[in-house]
């Protein structure tokens, strides 16, 4: 499937859009966050930018690393389900038009790199 590369990038571009956004002062308020102290911001950050990195170059040879984008596939439905669950749409509305984003991604990656790399479900979660 060649349209997989292009979505496993496209999850790494909304990661670092949202890696941008921790760190870009002023925006956090404009969303109707505040933080507790300066180091918040930054934990999101980092760790958007390493799953922003690790997604890019997994999407060069997904038949190899196609268990990354796969995974993450997996966690961004997790993050969609504790969205709702937990009613954390009473953060900010924001935060239900970043789980939509979410749940498109996640649900476009699953599907995608599964049927670009010709594993199995349980292959690519076990990396096998």
């Amino acid at each position: 499937m060649k349209a997989a590369p292009i979505i496993v990038r496209t999850a790494a571009l909304y990661n670092l859009g949202g890696a941008v956004t921790f760190l870009t002062p002023g925006a956090l308020p404009l969303l109707g966050l505040t933080p507790p102290a300066a180091l918040w911001p930054w934990l999101p950050a980092i760790f958007g930018c390493f799953v922003a990195i690790v997604l890019w170059f997994s999407a060069r040879d997904l038949e190899t690393h196609g268990s990354f984008p796969y995974w993450n596939g997996w966690f961004r439905l997790c993050f969609v389900v504790a969205v709702f669950a937990f009613d954390l749409g009473s953060v900010g509305v924001f935060i239900i038009y970043l789980a939509i984003g979410d749940l498109i991604l996640a649900l476009a990656t699953i599907v995608s790199v599964q049927m670009a790399s010709d594993r199995t479900a349980y292959q690519l979660v076990t990396n096998n």
